[in-house]
């Protein structure tokens, strides 16, 4: 009998260790607050706020990627710096915004958790919407408190950087090109003699 206790002692013992030992649970996303609402028009360069919130055993970096008709927008993109959550997790918002000359309509906003240096996503959250970006500028929005922190690090969609890059060389290179056609056509009208002294 006491030989069975014993082995009943260390069975139970044996299984404490191996759940212990197991893997940790699925992580968590879970929306708290949007602003505006999931229905709105915003201005160009306004920004769209989500409240968020993550149950995590492992330290996790959420990213939000807008979406349209089920394909990633990525053209005329801002959005903040991604959160990083430690283990145990904790509450942050997000932001996006577009900017350019067309409008940009949104269907679906997906918040994304990740491990460091992991591509592959531990956890995807998708937030049905139906936001519209226009090109002209509408009235300011006040964000709400909660929001206040999403306003810096605003980071652009590398695609995005490009673009602006590229926009620079070509303003760079046609300003020099100005710049040189105006200094031969000075040169020209200096070596060229007035009338009559031919």
């Amino acid at each position: 009998m006491i030989r069975l206790l014993r082995y009943f002692a260390l069975l139970a013992a044996l299984t404490g260790t191996l759940t212990a030992c197991a893997p940790s649970g699925k992580p968590e996303l879970r929306v708290l607050a949007t602003d505006p609402g999931s229905e709105a028009i915003l201005g160009a360069q306004q920004r769209y706020y989500i409240r968020f919130a993550l149950t995590t055993d492992t330290p996790l970096t959420v990213t939000v990627e807008p979406w349209f008709g089920g394909e990633p927008l990525s053209l005329n993109l801002g959005t903040s710096a991604p959160a990083a959550l430690p283990a145990g997790g904790g509450t942050a918002v997000a932001a996006l915004f577009f900017w350019g000359e067309h409008a940009t309509r949104v269907d679906e906003i997906r918040l994304v958790a990740r491990a460091p240096k992991e591509a592959q996503p531990r956890v995807e959250l998708k937030l049905p919407v139906k936001l519209a970006w226009i090109a002209r500028d509408l009235p300011p929005r006040e964000p709400p408190a909660w929001a206040q922190s999403a306003a810096p690090g605003t980071t652009l969609d590398p695609r995005s950087e490009w673009l602006v890059f590229g926009g620079v060389l070509v303003g760079v290179a046609i300003a020099g090109f100005a710049t040189r056609a105006l200094r031969a056509r000075r040169r020209a009208a200096r070596q060229t003699p007035p009338p009559g002294l031919e």
